[in-house]
């Protein structure tokens, strides 16, 4: 649209109106080139696009205005995650290029549906971290990071981030840590400094944020790959059949409703808090080292219930 509408078209001039690098750039019109967009370079002007070409015309039908506006509402809800706010001006323009009968009339209808996203980061550092960590990404640049974990002293290290990961309500960033001499996984919502560097570093070819994680409950693989076998009753069982908490779930049904759910996962720590969460609903069956651990677990919170209570409000 700039190209179209000649409002920029030097790389300087683009590179200022888009908020990209240089690098970017050239690879926004590499594919736009790929698209088939006719654009030239017009020495002392910049890049343009031939005036008899035309953008095609955005034809949303209901369906779609109707998704944009469900899209919308949970940006709107989450305006202060990473990228969301940009998010939701991109598709309320999307939206207002829709004739107005249609808009207004999707409208109404959207009146009655709401959006609750759920738990949120109480901290709003993600926001500040997503984009600098975004753009070392794209230029293949190390930053210096301050990361306070859960329960450890703040750590100081350089990070070269490879990839950026949503998951678990919030983001996380997968890259080579020089404090731990591999790749790790860290919070952006927990990283309380962050600066780039001008030190360049290569990214692994093959890296993928698939791979690292494996086959691990959630976010932790930790490197031996568990059967995991477990009876639900009849209360629960609808509830862990109709979602998939893992791509290796195996549910079957009982008849007296129960279920018997089997993973094969990556670690035991992360399902073992999964697992209690359901209470007295569940019983694990396999394997033994589960059944232990989670039989501690919920020793020890009982023990905490009874435990004479020594404030001063009886």
């Amino acid at each position: 649209m700039l190209l179209h509408g000649g409002q920029a078209g030097t790389p300087d001039e683009l590179t200022a109106a888009l908020g990209v690098t240089r690098r970017t750039l050239f690879r926004d019109l590499s594919v736009l080139k790929d698209a088939g967009i006719p654009y030239y370079f017009e020495p002392g002007k910049g890049y343009r696009i031939g005036q008899s070409y035309f953008l095609p015309a955005i034809n949303l039908s209901v369906i779609e205005t109707l998704g944009l506006l469900v899209l919308g509402k949970t940006a709107a809800a989450q305006r202060h995650r990473p990228m969301m706010t940009a998010a939701l001006s991109a598709i309320n323009k999307l939206i207002l290029a829709i004739p107005q009968p249609l808009r207004v009339a999707c409208g109404d209808l959207m009146s009655n549906v709401t959006v609750h996203p759920g738990g949120q980061l109480e901290s709003d550092r993600e926001g500040g971290s997503y984009t600098l960590i975004q753009r070392c990404i794209d230029e293949r640049r190390s930053c210096d990071i301050s990361y306070a974990g859960p329960q450890a002293d703040p750590v100081q290290l350089r990070m070269c981030p490879y990839a950026l990961h949503f998951a678990a309500r919030a983001w996380y960033v997968f890259g080579h840590s020089s404090a731990h001499g591999s790749v790790r996984m860290f919070k952006l919502s927990r990283i309380t400094a962050i600066a780039e560097t001008n030190q360049r570093f290569k990214r692994p070819r093959h890296f993928s944020a698939e791979k690292f994680l494996g086959n691990a409950w959630q976010m932790i693989p930790e490197g031996k790959l568990e059967r995991i076998e477990r009876h639900f009753t009849p209360r629960v069982a609808t509830n862990v059949c109709e979602v998939r908490w893992h791509p290796s779930q195996q549910v079957r049904r009982l008849d007296d409703g129960g279920c018997i759910a089997t993973f094969e996962i990556d670690g035991l720590n992360e399902i073992s808090w999964w697992v209690c969460g359901y209470a007295d609903q569940v019983r694990v069956l396999s394997p033994p080292e589960l059944v232990e651990r989670v039989r501690d677990m919920h020793a020890r919170a009982a023990d905490g219930y009874r435990t004479p209570r020594t404030d001063s409000k009886k």
